[in-house]
């Protein structure tokens, strides 16, 4: 065999290795070498699920401790219930939150209230999937705020109804969007999941709601900055786009070669 041969089956043999490692890469991704991701764009995303914090009706005000790489505090969560609220504020953090004023009525002057939007799975920050029409009252509109309140019943007669952001009495889960801006997670976004139960009781002045409550299940936020998916747990595998440029590349050069013989 002489040495053009020898060195033509060298070569087609090292791209037929590649394009092996591209096809079981998934399974294997360490085996990739780190040259070939310098492409993809590191995140990690910290969570804790499983929770089950009630606020509101008997419940405990809590802290919620939000954490990052080794289990490094990064922000904390206040959760507190107020009458006709439970108040959710946070250390360094701001919310994709609403403002709304209702319609003013017969004795009662207009009530103002904030509070966070809540979402479904997968929205993201300034991509909510929820409209203002879907909810109570009017002059709505949606904005970053320091505080994400869950709001029952009305703080004076003839204000916003009983769940003027409509998470109801079932038990779904719903999500409060937030951003780290300040600490060491700032630019980071996350999400806050809860279940609620809203009992159809409007609060009056100097009332008190002890019917309504929101249970707090868990937490996740993404460090690269990018918004993430409410509930999103995993970053996305790293290298993909790296991988299958590889393969294709180890192929396409694998035919011009045979061509060219």
């Amino acid at each position: 065999m002489t040495q053009k041969s020898t060195t033509r089956e060298s070569t087609r043999d090292r791209l037929a290795a590649y394009a092996s490692l591209a096809r079981i890469a998934p399974a294997v991704p360490l085996a990739i070498p780190s040259m070939m991701l310098v492409a993809e764009a590191d995140a990690t995303v910290y969570s804790q699920t499983g929770l089950s914090l009630r606020i509101g009706a008997g419940g405990a005000n809590a802290t919620l401790t939000i954490t990052g790489a080794g289990g490094a505090p990064v922000g904390q969560i206040s959760l507190q219930s107020s009458g006709s609220y439970v108040a959710i504020y946070g250390l360094n953090i701001t919310w994709q939150a609403l403002t709304q004023r209702t319609q003013p009525v017969p004795n009662a002057a207009a009530t103002t209230w904030y509070g966070g939007i809540p979402v479904n799975a997968g929205a993201k920050w300034n991509s909510l999937g929820r409209t203002t029409g879907q909810f109570a009252g009017s002059n709505c509109s949606f904005l970053p705020a320091s505080r994400g309140d869950i709001n029952f019943g009305s703080s004076n007669a003839g204000g916003f109804n009983d769940d003027p952001q409509g998470v109801g009495n079932n038990g779904d889960t719903w999500y409060l969007l937030f951003q780290f801006t300040g600490g060491s997670g700032s630019g980071g976004y996350g999400w806050l999941s809860f279940t609620a139960n809203v009992v159809g009781t409007t609060i009056r002045s100097g009332g008190s709601n002890t019917a309504s409550y929101i249970t707090i299940t868990g937490w996740g936020w993404d460090d690269s900055g990018a918004t993430i998916g409410a509930g999103v747990t995993a970053s996305a595998v790293p290298g993909g786009t790296g991988l299958a440029a590889l393969a294709i590349g180890a192929a396409g050069l694998r035919g011009r070669r045979r061509g060219r013989n």
